[in-house]
């Protein structure tokens, strides 16, 4: 892991994208505010997964309120989590 202030990442963006691109995990601190850069990885919709089913089927039971479009873009990142650890 790689802490990295904002100031001094500034220049070196583009390098940092590279690392994390490569697997490594790059953290920007601004005080006490931390973000994680990570490579961003479709959604292959064509692959199936167990996870993917469940919250479809939940979708599918209920409840029947509509998820949040950041509820929805959260379930999409620990879906896709979990696949990518497996």
């Amino acid at each position: 892991m790689k802490a990295v202030n904002v100031r001094d990442a500034q220049p070196r963006l583009r390098e940092l994208i590279a690392e994390a691109c490569e697997g490594e995990l790059i953290v920007l601190t601004d005080g006490e505010k931390q973000v994680a850069l990570e490579p961003h990885v479709p959604l292959d919709i064509e692959g199936d997964s167990p996870e993917l089913e469940a919250e479809l089927l939940k979708a599918i039971d209920g409840p029947f309120a509509p998820y949040s479009e950041e509820e929805m873009k959260a379930i999409g990142r620990r879906v896709l989590g979990q696949k990518q650890q497996q």
